[in-house]
């Protein structure tokens, strides 16, 4: 999936999730420092991470777990193969 930014420079990160839609019942920091608040709904899982300077070459960050707000996922493309996974 993928997560909505405000950074010009990079308008959407790519996650693969391992929850659902999650709602929150206490205050969550995850270990790239997003902070939320109970109540927020969100989704754990991992980013991937750009390998050079092409955008369409990503490697998956596994060893740290991520919260995005459920809020900010977006749609950018259904036809995209991700491999060895």
């Amino acid at each position: 999936m993928a997560i909505g930014t405000p950074d010009e420079n990079f308008p959407y990160y790519i996650m693969k999730s391992t929850t659902c839609v999650v709602l929150l019942r206490k205050s969550h920091v995850d270990k790239w420092g997003s902070e939320f608040s109970p109540g927020d709904q969100v989704i754990h899982g991992y980013y991937y991470e750009q390998v050079g300077n092409d955008f369409l070459h990503q490697r998956h960050v596994k060893n740290i777990k991520a919260t995005a707000p459920a809020k900010s996922v977006i749609y950018i493309c259904s036809e995209v193969a991700a491999t060895g996974l």
